[in-house]
């Protein structure tokens, strides 16, 4: 454990000493979220003493709940400061309040009819709310003071503090709307106290009417959004997909999608300031961008032409790398950058300014060990090992999600899990399941949905707290077993370490999909490959048995350690909106390799290698946003071509250090990003802007476009 967060905790120093910033440390409460989905040291209270949860929890200040259990014959909970409550796959809970001045508090995987935060005389704050699973659950805050929490894998949120209170220095990671409206509706007090809130990953899927509303905030931010079809019962009562009124500053990256039923537009802003970066929008009602009275100006970075209204003649509209050229244009005027008046300098730099304040605040993680339950010599005599798997399938058919307790399980064969079967461990350093041999899988999926399938195709399973180790590949969905029709979709994916797995860890392969998942504190430890995709070799095009895609999935405080290959995606129909937050790349042969991945990106992130491959391949633009590198390989370029990196820090302070960039390097751009030793970059196409990149003091390459590797600052 010393060993990764020494790592990290340098990495953290160095991105304070380039930014001159303060970041906060990681909340008590992300730390209980680290140990265990379903910690076993926790009370337990079965399914049948519902009515005895508040009593328990007041006496214990933690209880686990039963997976799957229905919990709501009790009354609505108070949750207070210090105490816990762990469900695992859609445990159901009645109301749950969160009354005033609560702090570290934690509410981890549950169905809850609604979560409440009630008072304003107190600030509630440094509390988590992890994996608040069900249609139509909700989180309510009326009038309520809410600072510096995390919530995690939500639904519809609702926030009224036009009265009393605020919203402050909140993160929202992973909000998934289908169908409800509004989605997301924030309304903060004329006094505009509610501010630097931060959304990472949201989807907004065919909301009925509106999709999202704020009003009266001084800032937020959106990192990550996907929205492909609203309004679609015509209830809307604004026009835009997200619409953002009186309020200073709002900033919208790497957003996705479009409306092909062209229902409404898909932004709608009557704001001071806004900054889009990364747009990747497809069809809406045109125009797709309206601008209100009070638009000082818009600013936008690798953004396209989706059509755009303003109400302002005097409005001001900076466009850099607009329709991916490498061009700087107003009001839709292109100029050369060394003709760059004050004014349109000024706008540009303080836009970003803005932007990066919000990052400044988020919490840099801390990672645990790798755990390792059977230590060195996990392979000695595996040939002589009692098999376990008879006994473990036994206990998946019969019961559906098997239970195993602490201690080492050896199969000579997969373990197959049907729709909702699963299998939880004692803790992923406590409980492992062994392969006998290197050529087997350790689980498979067994849906069997094939081509003909015309129904149900929905396949999801449960795995927590286990460590896999030493098979062919830790999960196998296949055509074979999953079955070509097979969409994976709310899976319950969590504290698992796949270690030692000969071909991957995880294996998508020539199924359908998985789309809209969330996986967190998952650990890839010496794998040939962390995850691989792998569609049909027959698949063209269009909707397919075997097209095998990945869709706004997201992946939460995972590690890939020491892995030939972290990530390897091949897809032929694009992979849309995937995210990595909070996670770790260590020590890697090769890191990142994509094939059609559309605004996927990397948030909060720590990448370190030695490796002389560079760290990413890609054809498509990929993300990397408030992240931290190191390299010691001189050989290559890190990053290459098609990086969008948004408040990156880069340690080139070792003597053999690599560089960022090269003169080859197609459509990079780097913003807000900064080196610990600054160096001349080179670029083919791109842009520089905001960041000290360059050691010559008479030329800092601070705001530069590249365009056939002629540089010209602006």
């Amino acid at each position: 454990m010393l060993k990764h967060n020494t790592l990290f905790l340098g990495l953290s120093l160095i991105s304070l000493i380039l930014c001159g910033c303060s970041f906060a440390a990681p909340l008590p409460c992300e730390g209980r979220l680290a140990e265990a989905a379903l910690p076993q040291n926790v009370f337990y209270l079965p399914e049948n003493e519902a009515p005895q949860l508040q009593r328990v929890l007041d006496r214990l200040n933690s209880v686990r709940l039963k997976p799957g259990g229905n919990y709501r014959k009790s009354f609505s909970i108070k949750l207070k400061s210090n105490q816990s409550i762990y469900g695992l796959a859609g445990t159901q809970l009645p109301e749950v309040i969160i009354p005033e001045g609560t702090t570290n508090a934690l509410l981890s995987d549950v169905n809850a009819t609604k979560i409440s935060f009630t008072g304003f005389t107190k600030p509630t704050t440094g509390n988590c709310l992890s994996r608040i699973r069900g249609v139509g659950t909700k989180l309510q805050v009326d009038n309520a003071l809410l600072e510096n929490n995390l919530f995690i894998d939500l639904g519809i949120i609702q926030v009224d503090t036009s009265k009393k209170g605020y919203l402050k220095n909140n993160r929202f990671i992973r909000t998934t709307v289908h169908g409800n409206s509004p989605a997301i509706s924030i309304t903060g007090d004329s006094a505009k106290q509610s501010s630097n809130n931060l959304f990472v990953w949201a989807n907004m899927l065919s909301p009925e009417g509106d999709s999202i509303i704020i009003k009266n905030q001084k800032s937020i931010t959106f990192m990550g959004i996907d929205a492909e079809a609203w309004n679609l019962k015509h209830l809307a009562t604004y026009p835009g997909m997200m619409n953002v009124l009186n309020t200073d500053s709002v900033s919208v990256l790497m957003s996705n999608g479009g409306d092909f039923r062209q229902t409404g537009q898909y932004f709608n802003l009557d704001v001071k300031n806004v900054i889009l970066q990364s747009m990747r929008i497809g069809g809406s009602k045109n125009p797709g961008i309206i601008l209100g009275d009070h638009v000082d100006k818009l600013v936008t970075i690798d953004g396209r032409d989706i059509g755009l209204a303003k109400s302002n003649p005097a409005t001001q509209i900076i466009d850099l790398f607009y329709n991916a050229k490498p061009t700087i244009a107003e009001n839709g005027v292109i100029f050369e950058p060394e003709n760059i008046t004050s004014k349109t300098h000024n706008a540009i730099i303080d836009a970003l300014n803005s932007d990066k304040a919000i990052y400044e605040s988020w919490q840099t993680p801390v990672f645990a060990a790798i755990p390792d339950p059977a230590g060195s010599n996990w392979q000695a005599n595996l040939n002589q090992k009692p098999d376990s798997s008879d006994t473990i399938q036994s206990l998946i058919d019969s019961k559906g999600i098997a239970e195993l307790k602490a201690g080492i399980y050896y199969i000579s064969k997969p373990l197959v899990l049907k729709l909702n079967q699963g299998i939880i461990g004692a803790g992923a350093s406590k409980t492992v399941i062994i392969a006998k041999s290197p050529t087997i899988d350790i689980i498979q999926g067994a849906e069997h949905l094939d081509a003909t399938s015309q129904a149900n195709n929905i396949a999801r399973f449960t795995l927590t707290d286990i460590t896999l180790q030493g098979g062919l590949n830790g999960i196998h969905h296949s055509n074979t077993g999953s079955g070509q029709r097979a969409v994976y979709e709310q899976m319950t994916l969590s504290h698992v370490t796949f270690r030692n797995m000969a071909n991957a860890g995880i294996f998508i392969d020539n199924i359908y999909a998985w789309d809209n998942n969330f996986i967190d504190h998952v650990n890839f430890f010496r794998c040939k490959t962390g995850i691989m995709q792998r569609p049909d070799p027959a698949y063209v095009s269009g909707s397919a048995p075997g097209m095998t895609y990945l869709d706004k999935n997201v992946f939460y405080q995972l590690q890939f350690i020491e892995n030939e290959i972290a990530i390897d995606w091949q897809a032929k129909r694009g992979n849309n909106l995937n995210a990595f937050i909070d996670s770790l790349f260590k020590n890697n042969t090769q890191t990142l390799n994509f094939v059609n991945s559309d605004s996927n990106f990397f948030a909060n992130s720590v990448f370190e290698s030695t490796s002389n491959q560079p760290l990413l391949n890609t054809n498509r633009l990929i993300g990397f946003f408030h992240s931290r590198f190191t390299s010691s390989s001189p050989s290559v370029a890190l990053l290459g071509s098609l990086a969008f990196c948004n408040y990156c820090s880069f340690n080139n302070n070792t003597t053999n250090s690599s560089p960022i960039t090269s003169a080859n390097s197609q459509y990079s751009l780097f913003i807000n990003s900064t080196m610990l030793k600054p160096s001349q970059q080179s670029l083919n196409t791109g842009i520089i802007a905001n960041s000290n990149f360059s050691g010559n003091a008479s030329k800092p390459m601070v705001n530069t476009l590249f365009n056939k590797q002629v540089a010209k600052p602006f």
